[in-house]
């Protein structure tokens, strides 16, 4: 009886733990907001006139990013990307180009 209940006690441990480690991902859509956020500040637009790319994970796994395209009007388009910590903190956006 004893070997039986560390048996199914183990078992619940490697069941739950994917779990665990899911929800250390951060929300893809808190991402996506903190970006249109951060780049309708930096290019003075609204959010509606950014244009984001799909949520790519670092090559290394320390983070995200979101590589995007802010319409800024007379002064053209500007593309940048939003780079995540693994955490999902916003770490830097990174103009490109000129």
């Amino acid at each position: 009886m004893r070997h039986s209940a560390l048996l199914l006690a183990g078992s619940l441990g490697l069941i739950l733990a994917p779990n665990a480690f899911a929800s250390d991902r951060p929300d893809p859509g808190k991402l996506t907001t903190r970006c249109l956020d951060a780049a309708a500040k930096k290019y003075d637009v609204k959010n509606d006139y950014i244009q984001l790319q799909p949520i790519q994970a670092a090559d290394s796994g320390s983070g995200y990013s979101i590589a995007g395209t802010a319409d800024a009007g007379m002064d053209g388009k500007k593309n940048f990307s939003c780079q995540f910590d693994k955490k999902g903190k916003l770490a830097n956006l990174v103009p490109e180009g000129k």
